[in-house]
């Protein structure tokens, strides 16, 4: 059931990269005749700006962004290589993230479009979109939308008409596929981490003799992960306009995601890939003891620990003297009991628990 779940929430992850791309809705009125689409962003009452749109067809998804001096340094190494259309007021200030031709031509030939461009920037817009069906303006900031801005808008949406005289394919982009494909695994592997560290939360007791050791070689797992990946993610995206802001996009998800992801999988692998028969060792219980954890607004959670009586160990395989079990299993111990525990050698070489009995009531390790 965990796997799927990680899994589901892997395909949201790829899906919510894929789809939440700039779609702002239904329209809200007309400015000059034209549909106008419109989206203010607030928290707690207060407005941290807003987003105008207009309907416009276009061959690819378009962005631009006022030109950074981290775009510039990119582009200085080589891993970047912007769309340049011989206006030097606009290639120095407007970075185009943007790789097909056909828009490059565009640019090139429409001075308008340049300078309508260029006005929104001047005018304290950060980011320029056609996302395939629409134009998007974005604005930061605590006004709100005014008639300018419409102006603006409208300035923008007639000298980009172009766009809409050729329809070319889309894959005309050569790294269009190529970001997408990346961008979604990469929000997969977050949306997998995260239901790793849901899955965590939710079972407490300890699946293996030592967690310390699978946290471990998770982390090993997850820096070689890691390095493979960002090293194959520069090599695909080089020389793209978007490349880089893909590789350090990337690399931020993989540091936020892959930490969680490498451990679970350790421990899924080393317990299902385990084919070795089960060692099994009796033990006599002390005491099952219950802990109050207090959280956020005095909020309270429960552990439950599973203490051992000191007794000779198996050789290559001690018990540690606590186990942290569930709550079933705790409320039927009583001192004395006699504990059958079935452990397993596991794939990797960490020693797991694949069953826990204490009289008639067993646990049993999920796989």
């Amino acid at each position: 059931m965990w796997i799927a779940f990680r899994l589901l929430l892997a395909v949201i992850g790829y899906l919510i990269r894929q789809l939440g791309r700039g779609s702002l809705g239904r329209p809200v009125g007309f400015y000059e005749g034209i549909e106008y689409s419109e989206h203010v962003g607030k928290q707690k009452g207060k407005v941290l700006g807003f987003r105008l749109g207009m309907p416009r067809r276009s061959p690819t998804w378009v962005r631009m962004h006022p030109e950074s001096a981290v775009d510039r340094f990119f582009k200085r190494i080589g891993v970047a290589n912007e769309i340049q259309t011989g206006d030097e007021a606009f290639d120095d200030t407007v970075y185009v993230m943007c790789d097909h031709p056909y828009v490059a031509a565009i640019l090139q030939e429409t001075p308008a479009l340049r300078r309508a461009i260029r006005d929104l920037f001047d005018a304290g817009y950060r980011r320029v979109q056609f996302n395939g069906s629409m134009v998007i303006i974005q604005h930061a900031g605590s006004d709100l939308p005014m008639p300018r801005d419409l102006q603006l808008l409208k300035a923008l949406h007639t000298a980009s008409a172009k766009l809409e005289d050729e329809m070319p394919s889309r894959f005309a982009d050569p790294f269009l596929w190529k970001a997408l494909l990346v961008e979604g695994m990469i929000w997969g592997i977050l949306g997998y981490a995260i239901g790793a560290v849901v899955e965590m939360a939710w079972h407490r007791e300890d699946f293996h003799l030592d967690h310390g050791a699978v946290v471990k070689l998770g982390l090993m797992v997850a820096a070689a992960t890691f390095v493979v990946l960002v090293a194959l993610i520069i090599a695909t995206m080089r020389g793209s306009s978007r490349g880089h802001r893909v590789i350090v996009e990337s690399a931020l998800v993989l540091l936020l995601g892959l930490p969680a992801a490498g451990i679970q999988i350790t421990g899924d692998t080393n317990r299902a890939l385990d084919d070795a028969p089960a060692l099994p060792i009796l033990r006599t219980a002390s005491e099952c003891e219950v802990r109050v954890q207090r959280g956020r607004r005095n909020r309270q959670s429960y552990s439950y620990h599973l203490w051992l009586a000191q007794e000779g160990e198996v050789p290559d395989v001690p018990l540690p003297q606590e186990i942290e079990v569930t709550k079933r299993l705790c409320d039927v111990t009583t001192p004395g009991d006699v504990v059958q525990i079935s452990v397993g050698r596991g794939r990797w070489g960490i020693p797991w628990y694949r069953k826990i009995t204490v009289g008639g009531t067993s646990w049993t390790a999920p796989l």
